[in-house]
Order: C-alpha cells, then sequence, then structure tokens
C-alpha cells in the first residue's frame, strides 16, 4: 500500500511539473534569444563565451582542489591506523 501511494506521489508530482512547464512555456516569461529568423540561439557573444571559460575553470579547480585535499587527509588517517595497528597492544606485555 506503501509503494502506491508513493507511486501516486511521484504521478502527481510529474503532472504538476508537466503542467507549470507547459504554462510557463505558453506566455512570454521565456527568453527570446533572437529576433532574425535565420539567427541561431546556440551561438555565444565573446562575452559569454569568455565568462563560460572563466566559471568552468573555477568549478574545475575547485573540485580538484577538494578532491586533493580529502585524498591528503584520507592517506593521512590510514598511515596512521596502519601505525597503530602494527604497534604493540600496552595489553600484550
Amino acid at each position: 500500500m506503501k509503494a502506491l501511494g508513493a507511486i501516486v506521489v511521484v504521478l502527481v508530482v510529474l503532472l504538476a511539473g508537466g503542467a507549470i512547464t507547459s504554462n510557463l512555456l505558453s506566455s512570454d516569461l521565456a527568453i527570446q534569444q533572437t529576433t532574425d529568423p535565420s539567427g541561431d540561439f546556440l551561438t555565444a557573444t565573446p562575452d559569454q563565451a569568455v565568462a563560460f571559460i572563466l566559471v568552468t575553470g573555477f568549478i574545475i579547480f575547485n573540485v580538484l582542489g577538494a578532491g586533493l585535499t580529502l585524498m591528503i587527509v584520507f592517506w593521512l588517517l590510514n598511515r596512521h591506523v596502519t601505525a597503530a595497528r602494527q604497534a604493540p597492544s600496552p595489553d600484550a606485555a
């Protein structure tokens, strides 16, 4: 019964999202890229291209930095755990 309720909730959320999306697209809330019939909406201006490169570089730099930091922390933790396991226990004496 809980599974049926979960499926109903998911379907209601999907239907509501579709209704909201169709309502937004039918009104003038969507951003119009160009009024030129032969214009290409996939072409970026130089400012947009520079902003994209800067944001992408910033994100990649931060993700790599976070990954390297976590790698160092886990390596140090593993090193100390390994050293603690190899050390003789005080109860064994």
